[in-house]
């Protein structure tokens, strides 16, 4: 479990768990890195401790930051490392601790992450696993893992699981579906910066900065200030201890480490106490708890059900162990709390439970004298039924056959025999055997001649345990590909079972000539919430066919196949085939997101400005035409305080990363949540433009449509009432894009749809870039249409196109987007 906060490592012995303590004698190590000048790496309490004496040179936290290019510097070292190398040095520490406590060196672990981690941030620990000298680490969701470790030992009909994980700096809610052995995520949500730490800041902002400030000239003392970075960071790490022993106390005061204010005057908790208790935290943390229980209850209402349908609710983090805490949530959530096992180790215990279903990708084994024998074992160690199918092959030195030959397994406890299976002269056998429930069950192997002399096999013996497995891991986002009309082409639903793979067609939406400079054809992978606009989602990486990589030029609108494969651990490759030049391009996706620009504050002053007045003016609008769905909606962005908050992240977002990386993802929210006020005020409109849109294909359609075309025009049309029925604004416009994209095929497919395209073209030759190269352009496209060049005419006209002005060709092409390359 490579928490934010706190870690652990676990692993699986027959039935049970057992966590490795470290070499402090705790369960727990803190996700805390130390680097002295010495250039000593501390982990754990040991780089907590020295918090005090050299702030500068201890990260913590740094698990919000991976998949970014930030990195941690340690001046006293002169060192800087990033996160993924920060997560690294914590792995190697709880490696350390097995190989001490247990004398075996590991090269093959499972580690949790948040179900809402994003693909960078999966593939950033995958690098850090890598970094630490895991050879393999699969990737298990943390909600998952939890819900393994309550039910790996029960036998249960159908039931409903809430797993609430709040850890210290991430936020899970998964519905679980466990069923006769199988556990399955029916639904989940989840926020990367809502946990323990936020709850921390928000004592700090509330209860502590204030009196500060009453009491001392502390001018700009606050989160994010770079000229108090060191003191804030000092406070917070108090106020995070004081936090936890009011976890069991009702009242505490702080000690921190003295500093000097503006004035030279000594700020000290000798000198002005500042008392904590359990109510005051609590008021404070509610509005945080809240926020998360709201996540809760979406994610149960999406799947049709309510509270009474879910049987419990498992808490897991350390947040979760104070009274108050598990009291705002029972109120807030009407479920049955379940935290039978410690919410700190929970994950860890999950997470060795999942191990043992796994095995190390080993090399078959080899028999390497006469008179030996080998087997190479089909099965899986873990499973929910109690006579699972094994299967293998054995195999002689010099490859001889096994004709005659016999294996038995045995159970070495309840003595069950399979009987002597007759091998295939190749070797291969398959049977079922029988396992008990509750133990780590033990077969022996053996092998007899055609005589029926024993023979040396290796292995000679394996285990099976009857337990809960689950039933696959679902993607968390949706993932698709954006395209040059800043739509998205689905390739994945959330909640898709991995591994998946998927084929779209797509067509490329300008031309790309072999060898010139420049110029690329650019396939934008994107990950979301399904939001159908391209830049409503997050760009992850992109697949770049350069004008160097083909053979010969591409026209415009030629067909392209692309093909996206994510795998169990949530890596992404992506795979472009061109019909037309047999060639097929791939590469594995740069996950790695840059990291939220501090720089650009600026520019998120002015979005966040431009958001503003949108949401303004969407009052306006609602309260005139009196509608009352989008005032609700913009109630619930009221109710939330979302413009406060952002307003607080964006003042504090130029000195502290992760409010900055917050801003960006909570920007982006607001400006989704503001579209479907949009969308909601503007339906009456776009059942108009869906309608005249619907009418305008059915035109066209009769002047040039072939019967192919007719047959999809018919289809669209006769859907678009449905839709229209269901008032579902999202669908609307998707397929009155699908109609309009139908509609640009009809007239593009038209050659006097290019040949008007060129008639304007023409008359703006004047505002062209290359007044020179644009009449040769237009010379030569009066050729295509005296010779009937409907192709060379479409070439020309997109190479005019490019000679325009930037706004100009935005025009023209309606280009708001990801820049994509493909429609």
């Amino acid at each position: 479990d490579l928490g934010t906060t706190n870690s652990a490592i676990a692993f699986l012995d027959g039935v049970t768990t057992e966590i490795v303590k470290n070499n402090a004698e705790q369960d727990i190590t803190s996700s805390a890195v130390a680097i002295d000048k010495r250039g000593v790496v501390h982990i754990g309490s040991s780089a907590k401790n020295r918090m005090e004496k050299m702030p500068r040179d201890v990260a913590t936290e740094f698990k919000r930051r991976m998949g970014t290019d930030f990195r941690y510097e340690f001046p006293a070292s002169e060192k800087n490392l990033s996160p993924e190398e920060l997560s690294a040095e914590v792995i190697k520490a709880l490696r350390s601790s097995v190989e001490q406590r247990r004398g075996t060196l590991i090269d093959s672990a499972v580690i949790t992450v948040p179900a809402a981690f994003e693909l960078h941030q999966c593939e950033a620990t995958q690098k850090a696993a890598e970094l630490a000298g895991l050879k393999l680490a699969p990737l298990l969701q943390e909600p998952v893992a939890a819900a393994l470790a309550y039910g790996f030992q029960q036998d249960e009909n159908k039931s409903y699981w809430l797993v609430y994980d709040f850890g210290g700096g991430t936020f899970d809610a998964a519905l679980i579906k466990s069923e006769e052995g199988m556990i399955n995520v029916v639904n989940h949500h989840g926020n990367n910066f809502l946990g323990g730490a936020d709850i921390d800041w928000a004592i700090l902002e509330k209860a502590v900065i204030p009196v500060l400030q009453d009491e001392f000239d502390l001018s700009g003392f606050e989160r994010g200030s770079k000229r108090w970075s060191q003191e804030i960071n000092l406070l917070k790490n108090e106020i995070e201890r004081a936090k936890i022993d009011l976890s069991r106390m009702e009242k505490v005061y702080l000690d921190w480490p003295a500093f000097k204010d503006d004035s030279g005057e000594e700020v000290s908790s000798d000198d002005i106490e500042i008392e904590l208790t359990q109510s005051q935290i609590a008021d404070i943390a509610e509005p945080l708890i809240r926020k998360s229980a709201k996540i809760c209850e979406q994610v149960i209402k999406e799947k049709g059900l309510n509270a009474s349908h879910v049987e419990k609710m498992i808490l897991v983090g350390g947040p979760t162990l104070a009274p108050y805490f598990r009291e705002i949530i029972a109120d807030a959530l009407p479920i049955e709390v379940d935290h039978s096992v410690d919410p700190m180790t929970v994950v860890a215990r999950g997470a060795a439970i999942f191990a043992g279903t796994q095995r190390a990708d080993v090399t078959p084994p080899k028999a390497n004298k006469e008179g030996e024998f080998v087997v190479d074992l089909k099965y899986k160690p873990v499973g929910q039924e109690i006579d699972p199918l094994v299967g293998g092959r054995v195999e002689a030195h010099g490859g001889s056959s096994m004709e005659g030959v016999t294996i038995e397994i045995t159970n070495t406890e309840s003595k069950w025999s399979s009987g002597k299976v007759p091998l295939s002269p190749e070797g291969a056998f398959m049977t079922n055997i029988l396992a008990e429930k509750g133990k780590r069950n033990t077969f022996s192997i053996s092998l007899r001649s055609s005589s029926g002399g024993s023979l040396d096999i290796q292995p000679d013996q394996f285990n099976y345990t009857v337990g809960a497995v689950i039933e696959e891991q679902p993607l968390v986002n949706a993932i698709g590909v954006a395209k040059a009309d800043n739509t998205v082409a689905k390739f994945f639903d959330k909640g898709t079972g991995l591994p998946a793979k998927r084929t779209e067609l797509l067509r490329t939406a300008h031309e790309l000539s072999k060898g010139s400079s420049g110029q690329a054809l650019k396939i934008p992978v994107v990950e979301g919430g399904g939001n159908s606009l391209a830049d409503r989602n997050r760009v992850v990486g992109s697949l770049e066919i350069s004008s160097d990589d083909i053979s010969r030029d591409l026209p415009n609108h030629s067909e392209i196949e692309v093909t996206l494969k994510v795998s169990e651990s949530r890596g992404l490759k992506v795979e472009a085939y061109v019909p037309l030049l047999d060639e097929e391009f791939e590469a594995e996706i740069e996950l790695g997101r840059p990291q939220a620009s501090t720089g650009s504050i600026e520019q998120w002053k002015d979005d966040f400005r431009r958001e503003r007045e949108r949401f303004r003016e969407l009052r306006e609008k609602a309260e005139l035409a009196d509608d009352q769905s989008a005032l609700r909606l913009l109630g619930q962005l009221d109710q939330d305080e979302v413009i406060n908050d952002l307003r607080g992240m964006l003042r504090g977002a130029e000195g502290d990363q992760t409010l900055a990386e917050q801003f960006d993802k909570n920007l982006l929210e607001f400006m989704i949540a503001l579209d479907e006020v949009e969308g909601v005020l503007e339906w009456p409109t776009l059942v108009s433009q869906a309608e005249e849109a619907a009418e305008s294909l059915e035109n066209l359609i009769q002047e040039h449509g072939t019967p192919e075309l007719e047959a999809e025009a018919k289809e669209l049309v006769d859907r678009l009432d449905d839709i229209i029925d269901r008032k579902d604004v999202e669908p609307l416009k998707k397929h009155t894009g699908l109609i309009k994209d139908l509609h640009m095929r009809v007239l593009t497919g038209n050659p006097a749809f290019w040949v008007a395209m060129f008639k304007d073209m023409a008359n703006n030759q004047a505002q062209m870039n290359d007044p020179a190269r644009a009449q040769q352009l237009i010379t030569q496209g009066n050729r295509c249409i005296v010779d009937n060049e409907i192709d060379g005419l479409r070439n020309v006209c997109v190479q005019l196109i490019r000679m325009l002005p930037r706004d100009v060709q935005d025009e023209v092409q309606q280009s708001r987007g990801l820049g994509a390359g493909v429609i």
